[in-house]
């Protein structure tokens, strides 16, 4: 049995497109609606009929998805979600079994089932002390250390793509937007991404790299840790402009129990120019888990 279950998970044959023409109706028995992720897919939890397997499948919603891979690169042809999703291996990823195209022509991801909270949810419902609350910042950042290092960038860190499951395991979500990091992929224009935990550089058009997405896990670590956004949340041209030139807000002002060291990563997280940011997610996860979290 375990030995019919690796041959079914195997890679697909054709790495980048995966398996063509599933009858998802069939193949899938959805139990319920999870979400969208990005208004650009629906999100089922379900039954692998061929399996018996819980899975969560994406099915992505064919017009949306073209224009979005259209706007990521004029120069190169962007890989799919899935092509994408299927090479990340990290606990701290959201494991991709399968993936591709449905007899519809809609494109599909077979994913592991997380049974779990997202970091804007554990927010809103002020869930988890402030030494756990870093501990789950540590393990989202190794997993998005691990995108980078697979060669990508996430182009979306959002607290919505971030699920905390039973076991206080953090896993990363939704490559929808994931694009190379590679020169084609790092040319100015494509300002995709959700605007609230979007770096200056990127705002401007400027060329970028995965500062990007170190800058908005900064976004996303700064609310997580004092519940307020490291410069004023509107989306007015005046916020706009203290992303683009001013220094973040003073957390420590924000939470005033925050350990010093702590607030110091985070201000170097949302560092405004992208050379005095945090240089990688590699060396990160180390670093919150050495400094004392509060004072």
């Amino acid at each position: 049995m375990i030995g019919k279950l690796m041959e079914f998970f195997a890679a697909p044959s054709d790495a980048e497109n995966g398996r063509v023409g599933v009858n998802l109706q069939k193949r899938f028995l959805l139990l319920s609606d999870v979400s969208s992720q990005g208004s650009m897919s629906r999100v089922y939890k379900a039954t692998d009929v061929e399996t018996g397997k819980t899975v969560c499948v994406k099915v992505q919603d064919r017009e949306k998805n073209e224009a979005a891979v259209a706007r990521a690169s004029r120069y190169e042809e962007r890989p799919s979600e899935g092509a994408v999703a299927f090479q990340l291996r990290h606990p701290s990823i959201v494991r991709t079994y399968e993936f591709g195209t449905g007899s519809k022509g809609e494109q599909y991801l077979a994913m592991e089932y997380v049974n779990g909270k997202s970091f804007e949810r554990i927010q809103q419902q002020r869930l988890g002390r402030t030494a756990q609350k870093v501990e789950w910042l540590a393990q989202a950042a190794e997993g998005l250390a691990a995108i980078h290092e697979a060669g990508f960038i996430h182009h979306d860190v959002n607290p919505r793509n971030f699920l905390v499951n039973r076991d206080h395991q953090v896993k990363i979500i939704d490559f929808g937007l994931t694009v190379p990091n590679t020169p084609a992929f790092r040319k100015p224009g494509n300002r995709t991404g959700c605007l609230l935990y979007m770096a200056p550089e990127l705002l401007r058009r400027e060329p970028i790299d995965e500062r990007i997405d170190i800058f908005g896990f900064g976004a996303v670590a700064f609310e997580f840790l004092t519940h307020r956004l490291p410069y004023d949340s509107h989306t007015s041209p005046n916020s706009l402009l203290q992303r683009f030139s001013q220094p973040p807000n003073d957390p420590l002002k924000l939470q005033p129990k925050l350990s010093k060291e702590l607030g110091d990563i985070l201000l170097r997280l949302v560092a405004v120019d992208k050379r005095d940011r945090w240089p990688t997610m590699s060396t990160l996860a180390e670093h919150l888990r050495a400094v004392p979290a509060k004072r």
